[in-house]
């Protein structure tokens, strides 16, 4: 099952499998609203705030080094979206951001117990914007998290002050790279995934639930921080971060981008390895 909140950035803010929750969700500001269309001066308000995580699912702006004050645009992130229900799809739609021109709209469809989430920029000013599509779910450790591609194309991002050594939680196994997310060890990691597919494997006594995702990759476009794939594991609290970009576009007045995913929840028994969970995927 699936929980929403327009009010809150047009997150999906849980997700649940047998009864099991895969979503964080930062307790501290459980349940806040924010007014922000009543705020003249979003800097000052982004100062007063703080960077909060919240959690969730929820759609982010790249690249990072373009937010004001080092914050998420408030407007995307904290503001209250409209909503429109048509049988089992929804779709949220952000106010315009004043931060960066834009409007995000968050389609989710459930079918059959598959989610499918689009998401959409559109361009709201006179300007031309240069963007990219940068999808973060906040999941409940210990996960597994397995992608496609070589160890040479992850990285640890060793010069955002995450200074713990990760070597110990990155590690190829067959056709993947293995980032464990167990513990609090403060790390990031990123890079370029070989195909579209992200596998997040946690055993319990029930079997092992994967928590897979699909998308398209296009390894000839730039993408903001030369990564499509990013994976953080928080120190403070009890979560990791599965991040996903799309490439960075060009968006002219009144002009769209949408990007797509699929997540795929499925247990299997403990004897599950994620070569044939990627075999199944295919």
């Amino acid at each position: 099952s699936l929980g929403i909140i327009p009010q809150m950035g047009g997150r999906i803010i849980s997700l649940t499998h047998q009864g099991e929750e895969l979503f964080f969700v930062q307790d501290e500001f459980k349940g806040d609203i924010y007014y922000l269309d009543k705020i003249d001066n979003l800097r000052d308000k982004k100062l007063e705030m703080g960077f909060r995580v919240w959690g969730g699912d929820k759609t982010w702006v790249s690249p990072q080094q373009a937010w004001w004050e080092a914050i998420p645009p408030i407007d995307l992130d904290a503001g209250s979206y409209s909503i429109k229900i048509d049988g089992n799809t929804v779709e949220m739609q952000s106010p315009i951001c004043r931060e960066t021109g834009l409007r995000i709209i968050r389609r989710i469809r459930l079918d059959d117990g598959i989610v499918h989430l689009q998401q959409t920029f559109r361009n709201e000013t006179n300007n031309l914007i240069n963007r990219g599509i940068w999808n973060v779910t906040q999941v409940l450790r210990p996960f597994e998290v397995y992608l496609p591609a070589s160890r040479n194309n992850i990285k640890a991002y060793r010069d955002e002050g995450l200074n713990e050594d990760a070597s110990s939680k990155i590690s190829k196994e067959s056709n993947f790279v293995k980032v464990l997310c167990d513990d609090n060890t403060h790390f990031k990691v990123g890079g370029f995934i070989d195909e579209g597919i992200i596998v997040a494997l946690r055993k319990t006594n029930a079997g092992t639930l994967a928590f897979s995702r699909l998308f398209d990759v296009d390894l000839k476009c730039q993408y903001a921080h030369n990564a499509s794939v990013e994976i953080y594991n928080s120190k403070k609290y009890n979560y990791l971060e599965i991040e996903v970009h799309a490439p960075l576009v060009t968006l002219g007045k009144g002009q769209e981008v949408s990007h797509s995913q699929t997540w795929i929840l499925k247990r299997f028994d403990n004897n599950i390895d994620p070569e044939e969970v990627f075999r199944m995927l295919e």
